[in-house]
Parts: C-alpha cells; sequence; structure tokens
C-alpha cells in the first residue's frame, strides 16, 4: 500500500457501510469532507476481533489520562503511548499540534529520539500545510498512509525527508484529529520497517484518532486555564507586594510628618519618585506591550522591597509580541526568570543584588536575558525539570513552566551559569 486516504468502506459480507459525513473549512474557506466513523460502523466493521480489543483497551485509558492532569506535553504523551499500542509493530507516535497560522508543533510522543522531538519542538522541521505526512493530513483531512518511506511520494516531496531517514522509520501513518470543524493536529504513529497499513488497521486508527481528538482538545483548554490561573495568581500576588510596600511608604512619611520632620520627608518622596519615575520613563520609551510592561514596573518596586535593583537593559525594545507568544505565555516566562533571579540574588552581598533584564524584539520575535549576579547554578541538576530545585522550600515548578511555556510558543531556552551569577535566555522568533 502507497501513500492512501479512507474513503469508502466496504462492511462484514461485501456489504457497504456508511459512516457520518462531516464538512470542515479548508485551510484557505474551501469546505472538506472528510469521513468520520461511529462506534456502531466501527463495531459492524470489526466483529469484535482481537484487533478491535486492542483499539478499546488502547481508548479507555484515555480520559483517564487527561483526568490526571499534568503539563501538556505530559497528558499528550500518555495518549501517544496508548496510540502505538493499537495497531502491532507501531512502536512510536507522535501527536503534532497546529495553532494559530498553520503553526505545527509537537505536542507530546512516544518512543521518539531526543534529537527528534528537539527538530519537532523548536521548529527546525520546518513542518507546514502540504509539506509532510502531518501537512498532507491536515490539508487533506484524511488519513495519510505511508507503507514504505523510501518509495512513497508524499516523503519524497518533503523538504525534510532526511529526518526520517535517519530516525530510520521504515512506515508512517499521520491521522487527522478533528474534535469539531477544525483540524487541530495529527497523530502519528512509526514502524521501524516498511509493511502495509491493512484497510482494518487503517480504519481502527481512524477510529481511535476521531477519540483521540477530543482528548487532544480538552487537554489543550484543560492547559491553556491552568496557564492563564497561574499567570494571574503572579500577577496578583506583585500588585499585592507593591500594595504592602507603598502602605509601607506612606507610614514613613506619615510618621515624618507627625515628628515635623517636613524635610526629611520630602526628601524621602523625591528619592520614592525617582526610583519609579526612571522605570516607568524607560518602560514608556521602550516596551510598548502594556502586560510586559506592568509585570516589569510591579516587579521592580518588588525588587526595590527586597533591596534588589532591577536595571532594564538600554538595548531594549519591544513595540509588539510576535504572533507565536501570548500574553499568558510570557507573562509565565519572564515572570518566573525574574522570581528566580531575585532569588539568587537574596542573600548575595549588596554590591551583586543586581538583576539586569533585557528585552528586544520586532513584533515579529523577541529576545529575553535575565542575567543575575548569584553564586551560579549547581552543575548536574536538570533545572528545567519538575519537582527539580535548589532553592529549599520550593517545589521546582517555575522554571519547568518556563520552559513549557517556551516550547508551546516554539522558542528556546538556554542558561549560562558561573562564580559570578547566571544568565537566561529565551529567543521566540516566530
Amino acid at each position: 500500500m502507497g501513500t492512501g486516504t479512507l474513503g469508502a468502506r466496504p462492511g462484514p459480507g461485501g456489504v457497504s457501510v456508511r459512516g457520518r459525513d462531516r464538512i470542515r473549512p479548508g485551510r484557505r474557506g474551501a469546505r472538506v469532507a472528510f469521513r468520520a466513523v461511529t462506534a456502531d460502523e466501527y463495531l459492524a466493521l470489526t466483529g469484535g476481533d482481537a484487533q478491535a480489543k486492542r483499539a478499546i483497551a488502547a481508548m479507555l485509558p484515555m480520559s483517564r489520562a487527561v483526568l490526571r492532569g499534568g503539563p501538556l506535553s505530559t497528558v499528550l504523551g500518555r495518549i501517544a503511548a496508548h496510540a502505538a499500542d493499537v495497531v502491532p509493530g507501531a512502536d512510536r507516535a507522535s501527536i503534532i499540534l497546529i495553532e494559530g497560522g498553520g503553526r505545527f508543533r509537537l505536542g507530546g510522543s512516544h518512543g521518539l529520539s531526543e534529537r527528534y522531538k528537539e527538530l519537532l519542538s523548536t521548529g527546525e522541521a520546518k513542518l507546514r500545510p502540504g509539506d509532510g505526512p502531518s501537512g498532507v493530513a491536515y490539508e487533506r483531512g484524511r488519513p495519510v498512509v505511508i507503507s514504505d518511506v523510501a518509495t512513497d511520494p508524499v516523503i519524497a516531496s518533503w523538504s525534510r525527508r532526511d529526518i526520517v531517514r535517519e530516525e530510520g522509520y521504515g512506515a508512517i501513518i499521520s491521522l487527522p484529529l478533528i474534535p469539531g470543524e477544525q483540524v487541530v493536529g495529527t497523530l502519528n504513529l512509526y514502524r521501524a520497517e516498511p509493511a502495509p497499513w491493512t484497510p482494518d488497521q487503517v480504519r481502527v486508527l481512524q477510529f481511535f484518532a476521531e477519540h483521540a481528538a477530543g482528548a487532544v482538545r480538552t487537554a489543550q483548554l484543560l492547559d491553556q486555564r491552568a496557564m492563564q490561573v497561574s499567570a494571574l495568581e503572579r500577577l496578583v500576588r506583585t500588585l499585592r507586594e507593591q500594595t504592602h510596600e507603598h502602605a509601607n511608604r506612606l507610614h514613613a512619611i506619615k510618621g515624618l510628618l507627625a515628628l515635623d520632620e517636613v524635610d526629611e520627608a520630602k526628601e524621602l518622596l523625591q528619592v520614592l519618585e525617582g526610583r519609579h519615575s526612571e522605570m516607568r520613563a524607560a518602560l514608556d520609551a521602550r516596551i510598548h506591550v502594556p502586560v510586559v510592561a506592568g509585570l516589569v514596573l510591579a516587579d521592580a518596586v518588588v525588587a526595590a522591597q527586597r533591596g534588589i535593583s532591577l536595571v532594564l537593559d538600554e538595548r531594549s525594545a519591544l513595540p509588539a509580541l510576535p504572533p507565536t507568544l501570548s500574553d499568558t505565555q510570557v507573562v509565565t516566562i519572564l515572570g518566573n526568570l525574574l522570581d528566580n533571579a531575585f532569588d539568587a540574588v537574596a542573600d548575595a552581598p549588596p554590591e551583586r543584588r543586581r538583576v539586569r533584564l533585557l528585552i528586544a524584539g520586532d513584533g515579529t520575535r523577541v529576545d529575553l536575558e535575565v542575567a543575575d549576579g548569584g553564586p551560579g547554578l549547581p552543575e548536574g541538576v536538570p533545572i528545567f525539570e519538575r519537582g527539580r530545585t535548589t532553592k529549599a522550600g520550593h517545589d521546582g515548578v517555575g522554571l519547568a513552566l518556563v520552559r513549557e511555556a517556551v516550547s508551546a510558543a516554539m522558542g528556546t531556552i538556554e542558561a549560562t551559569s558561573g562564580p559570578e551569577g547566571t544568565t537566561f535566555r529565551v529567543a521566540v522568533h516566530g
């Protein structure tokens, strides 16, 4: 079997069984019909054979995988693992998410090499509509069946076909995930050796993909809600700390006035006004994204309360966020990196209690750099893994959230560290 798409379905005894038809808007506005397998049709087609039981056994844990929660990549990785159990020989699987503007990224995987996962996560694999198995499945709205990657025209025309061969894949099937009227992703299964995907296997996998689509969309919505709540909680916490600091200042001024120390009260007001005005002026001139400017201004106040100086690099300029980076994501990334930097210098000598922030972009890309004068990171600690922390009393979630947000925005993050401090660099080039 070469490249194919699932069309008419002969039922048991040669009787044609019709599934329900759906219509979805095509990528350029056209409406594309595709076939959706109903449960009744599926049962009629399979006759309760062993393969059907494998599919049902793989589908049952999907809801539990979503309800167990966790990072989106972990949840989708569980679904991918269940998908790999549906048909014999498919020991690896991936879920590619398709977001605004036809942007592809790895959502979750099972059995893929670290190199391949990185290529899919950072966009280096250059997946796009109409190119490669996922791109063709997305554009057609039907499964793409590849029995031999060495001879299949879909692979031959793919600009990054070398990746598939280097990874040692012999056969691939890519199924669109369509929970409603739009394709939200693709489910891809891989075999090491070339081998045909039988019509029954394709139908079973399509039925699995029908159910997986709903699970994937639910996981996405839960993840978005969790990130929004986390970002809001962080903003509320920062504003609460800022309000507390303002109250302390007012009490100090009130006390000076009560003691008739008018000159000292004026001097304190000038100092406070100078600190606030300097950062506010820099943000007004260089950072034109309100949520970013507001976060930095509030964090500067919090830092000052802890005796830490937050300095905006004079090279900073941000007219707008790139399309791949949302307000929620930038709050998660920048907020957690600043928190981490403040904690790093909290016990440092006064001359090192300083954090430098660079925010540079042009509306299509953004580079963030947070540098602290702390003691540096210990060697060999996987700081971006959940539960890994070098600080007592912390749960090790902050930097994991940063990595997840950066990955979702198709960006990269790196950390360099030494005795003179640590610098985190984030690049999102949408």
